[in-house]
């Protein structure tokens, strides 16, 4: 007998709405050559750029790569590197991940490391680039993940275009899960994902292209490389409404159908409800004598990590929860003292109550108390240990 499929409370992929699932299963069209694709592929540019807030939205183009986040930043890694050498501010597991995708491509870059439980400081980063005159630019995560860590996106990009240079975000877990002003940080280049907040399936990731930029940037040599060059398939896209290869369409009609649900939610009540929900649950969580490991000014407040009971550990939690039919990831990977809840994919009150529920079977008898506070592991508000 096939096991039911769990309800995912997971920061990507994510649960679905239900036409999502119908245009994937029956696109518009069957070819991305056909016209019929040039027209979804315009309205999803346009519903794409609506959504995530672009006051400007002639001056920037979305690339769409038939890859995940990860390999849309590796193509953006790779065209910032047409300028020189660059550097990649590391205060995390994806900080960590940029950099060794650079360092396994052969890309010319510094390392920028700060610490992975609080935001990044704008006044340090820019001390550091004061003594490096030979960076021509800078890419950072706007939002940790794993750490459910919010760093300061407009006054880091508004630094590093201040000093002239290139400048491109990972806002993968961030884009269309709260309100993000990529103008305002002037970002060149900011890199989501279909699988995320935005609730299509994993398969295309989405790179919002300046489009002065990307005109420098393609006056430049490239460094190598042919399926994820960037700039030569944002000149494919923007010039015929098509890849320069055959993306499937069936993610590319998820994704468009993805861009209508949202329009008709409306994206302000997209992030009310995701605020909202988690807010419940951290009251929920909090009644246990659960609270999360980063200080509420550090926290994105759509993903976030909460310890786990003294002599529980993730594995665990995880199997009893997926036997309770839910799925809730891991935080930091390797550190099975807590566990992850993220509330931006198609979630109804129904089921973040029936989460509630099952945590309180799961967790009840052994929250009394965190793992943290029983064991004397105390952290000050701001995440320092005593």
């Amino acid at each position: 007998m096939a096991r039911a499929k769990l309800t995912l409370f997971t920061p990507g992929p994510v649960r679905i709405p239900p036409l999502v699932a119908d245009y994937l299963a029956d696109p518009p069209c069957n070819y991305h050559r056909q016209g019929g694709f040039g027209e979804m592929f315009r309205r999803t540019q346009s519903d794409l750029k609506e959504l995530v807030g672009l006051r400007r939205p002639e001056e920037t183009f979305a690339t769409l790569l038939a890859t995940t986040g990860t390999g849309a930043n590796e193509a953006c890694l790779s065209a910032l590197s047409r300028a020189g050498s660059g550097v990649i501010v590391r205060n995390g597991f994806f900080g960590a991940r940029l950099v060794d995708q650079a360092r396994q491509s052969g890309l010319a870059h510094e390392v920028f490391d700060a610490p992975d439980d609080r935001p990044v400081d704008p006044a340090a980063l820019d001390s550091f680039l004061s003594g490096r005159p030979q960076v021509r630019w800078v890419f950072f995560v706007a939002h940790e993940t794993r750490a459910g860590l919010a760093n300061p996106l407009v006054e880091l990009g508004r630094l590093c275009r201040g000093r002239g240079l290139f400048v491109g975000a990972d806002v993968v877990s961030a884009a269309y899960a709260y309100p993000l002003d990529l103008e305002a940080a002037g970002l060149d280049l900011a890199v989501t994902s279909s699988a995320k907040a935005l609730m299509a399936v994993p398969g295309i990731g989405i790179v919002f292209t300046r489009l002065e930029a990307a005109e420098r940037l393609a006056a430049m040599p490239a460094p190598g490389g042919y399926y994820l060059d960037l700039m030569a398939e944002f000149a494919k896209q923007r010039r015929d409404g098509q890849p320069r290869f055959a993306q499937p369409v069936a993610l590319h009609a998820a994704l468009h159908a993805a861009c209508l649900h949202l329009k008709r939610v409306g994206i302000v009540n997209h992030f009310a409800r995701i605020r909202r929900q988690m807010e419940d649950l951290e009251a929920c969580l909090g009644r246990m004598g659960l609270r999360p490991l980063l200080p509420a000014a550090y926290r994105s407040g759509v993903v976030v990590n909460f310890d786990l009971p003294r002599g529980m550990e993730y594995p665990e939690f995880s199997n009893r929860m997926e036997a309770e039919g839910y799925y809730l990831l891991y935080g930091i990977p390797g550190d099975h003292s807590h566990f992850q809840v993220s509330t931006i994919g198609d979630l109804s009150d129904e089921d973040v109550a029936g989460l509630e529920q099952a945590l309180g079977r799961v967790l009840g008898r052994r929250a009394g108390a965190s793992r943290a506070e029983r064991t004397g592991d105390v952290r000050h508000a701001d995440g320092r240990q005593p």
